[in-house]
């Protein structure tokens, strides 16, 4: 599941595929202002690719333009995260059913692989801030290759927006230090066997509890945030260390 490698990539899909990254890890925060100019001088790439990215960025709803001021990363509200995760729970344990059925032999070793690494980490790790965050990125990875294997385009695009969307608030949540990391919820090597056996509808079970688990989790730590008030999440920084 490597990628190409970025100078082997047109340069308006490099600069999106590098600029999504810095949204969907929130080193672009939400609200956060950004200009063509900008970005090609922090970026090294032209300002005629990075406008090209812009342009598939506002379309996918990562960020939005602002007339005659540029753009804008799209702000996250308690409303937002809530709506997003109940139509990943529509959507979800659909793209995992019909991705176990569909996926080829090396689809399901991929998908199986992420399984095994979510579980490594958490051995290796613990339930840390770390920990989630990697496994943030497999799980991630593992659905990309179920929306992948469906072979339904609009699922794969879909799941590629809901994606970006979910990992930033994810990042966002566990960077406040706000999240019991102690919640996790547990590893998807307990659906291995299920995996192996292709047996949809017990993957998309436990697709719907651990979407359900996570939408509940995300919730209970954002009504803490202190910025809820404003409806408004915006990043809670880590406390600098010396």
């Amino acid at each position: 599941m490597s990628e190409p490698d970025v100078q082997t990539l047109p340069l308006g899909e490099a600069a999106y595929r590098h600029i999504r990254e810095e949204i969907v890890t929130c080193r672009l925060g939400p609200g956060e202002r950004l200009t063509e100019r900008g970005l090609a001088a922090d970026t090294g790439f032209g300002v005629s690719p990075v406008r090209e990215a812009l342009t598939r960025l506002d379309h996918e709803g990562l960020i939005r333009t602002l007339p005659r001021k540029g753009y804008q990363v799209k702000t996250l509200t308690i409303k937002a995260v809530d709506d997003l995760f109940d139509f990943w729970m529509v959507i979800g344990p659909e793209v995992a059913r019909r991705g176990v059925l569909c996926a080829t032999d090396e689809q399901l070793d991929d998908i199986v692989a992420c399984g095994a690494e979510i579980a490594n980490v958490l051995r290796a790790s613990g339930r840390t801030r770390e920990a989630v965050l990697r496994t943030v990125e497999f799980t991630r990875s593992m659905f990309t290759v179920l929306a992948d294997a469906t072979g339904n385009e609009y699922m794969a695009t879909t799941c590629a927006r809901l994606s970006g969307e979910l990992s930033r608030v994810w990042i966002l949540v566990v960077d406040s230090e706000l999240l019991d990391y102690g919640e996790l919820i547990t590893s998807p090597e307990n659906w291995r066997d299920d995996l192996i056996r292709r047996d949809a509808d017990k993957v998309a079970e436990f697709t719907r509890r651990y979407i359900e688990h996570s939408h509940n989790r995300v919730l209970r730590t954002l009504v803490r945030w202190p910025s809820v008030i404003t409806t408004e999440v915006v990043p809670v920084r880590r406390p600098a260390t010396t």
